[in-house]
């Protein structure tokens, strides 16, 4: 596995982030149709609120010299008496992909907020190596809701070593 950063994402990188994130998920939409869900039918406009957001921190996933994705970690406040962050999205772009970068940033991002007690956040169940990717990391399913007829968006949580 390639050694990865975090580097927090600024306002200039809005336009950036945008265009990433469509090329990383417009595989994941030609498949499922998923127009409600979907972050390649957001428009920058999002980004933008996303990146002045109070409670937001966008991270650009930077290897081999490369913005190879991002990661957003919203942290929620207290969700049943814990400190609570999510993950909200985490994307790879499609020529990076199965180098471990997203496994890196996640475990980045856990040694970042060392206060978050739970963790969240949702994939799409039919892909199984974004469901592996996240059981990997202590992730535990909680839910799922039936999106379209292609696809389930799948809940999971992960509470922190020590938190019952």
């Amino acid at each position: 596995m390639n050694a990865i950063s975090l580097k927090r994402a600024e306002l200039s990188d809005a336009q950036r982030i945008h265009e990433m994130k469509y090329r990383a998920f417009w595989p994941l939409y030609e498949k499922y149709r998923d127009d409600a869900t979907s972050p390649v039918m957001e428009k920058i406009e999002k980004v933008l609120r996303q990146l002045q957001s109070g409670n937001t921190d966008y991270f650009l996933i930077e290897a081999e010299g490369e913005a190879v994705g991002a990661i957003r970690i919203v942290r929620d406040g207290m969700i049943d008496g814990m400190e609570a962050c999510r993950i909200s999205p985490l994307f790879v772009l499609p020529e990076y992909q199965g180098r471990g970068f997203g496994y890196a940033a996640i475990q980045k991002a856990f040694a970042m907020y060392p206060q978050a007690q739970l963790w969240r956040l949702a994939t799409i169940k039919e892909e199984k190596g974004n469901c592996h990717l996240y059981e990997k990391c202590g992730f535990v399913r909680t839910g799922e809701r039936q999106e379209n007829e292609r696809m389930t968006l799948v809940f999971y949580e992960r509470k922190a070593p020590g938190i019952g």
